[in-house]
């Protein structure tokens, strides 16, 4: 029996979160969207794609800063950079996941309290995986890395839920090995 994650009432989708627990408190499995979930993707993944947009926005502004010998501050987004879209976008996004309101059930339909639940889509993360890989060697061939007929296809989607009590437990090791 599956977990599954609702949104305000509204099947997310579910996961066996089968995946091998290599931390206490975190657990990972295949993720199977619903209906409603395919429709909710965008916002849920938007996380990744979000900050990445940024951090390109931020490397093309400090190029930009550097070739005409004015330098970017450390520590804090510039002004050049809040003024963006790709900004703007960034820092919605924790309010429109809030307003999901995702929650985790188990199998018998109880709530599991969480810090947070993250979905990611494997093809995106692949997907820039060989573009940078081809930045750096434009000879790779990524035809041999194709799944063979005898393998099922990795899954489109992955889940990470951080059960309750793990971002308190993440910061006190943390702090340990300061």
């Amino acid at each position: 029996m599956p977990y599954t994650v609702w949104s305000r009432g509204r099947l997310v989708g579910e996961s066996e979160l089968a995946y091998v627990r290599c931390m206490p408190g975190l657990r990972s499995g295949d993720f199977e969207p619903s209906a409603i979930g395919e429709k909710l993707l965008p916002i849920i993944l938007g996380v990744g794609p979000a900050l990445r947009s940024l951090h390109d926005a931020a490397d093309k502004a400090r190029d930009e800063a550097e070739s005409v010998g004015r330098e970017m501050p450390v520590g804090d987004w510039p002004d050049t950079i809040r003024h963006t879209t790709e900004y703007a976008d960034a820092m919605s996004i924790p309010d429109e996941l809030e307003s999901l309101a995702l929650e985790l059930r188990d199998p018998a339909g109880a709530v599991v309290k969480t810090d947070w639940i993250a979905v990611q889509d494997t093809h995106r993360l692949i997907a820039i995986a060989r573009e940078e890989l081809a930045a750096v060697d434009p000879d790779l061939d990524f035809e041999d890395d194709d799944v063979e007929p005898w393998q099922p296809a990795p899954p489109r989607y992955q889940i990470m839920v951080g059960l309750e009590g793990f971002d308190d437990h993440m910061s006190r090791e943390a702090k340990k090995r300061r």
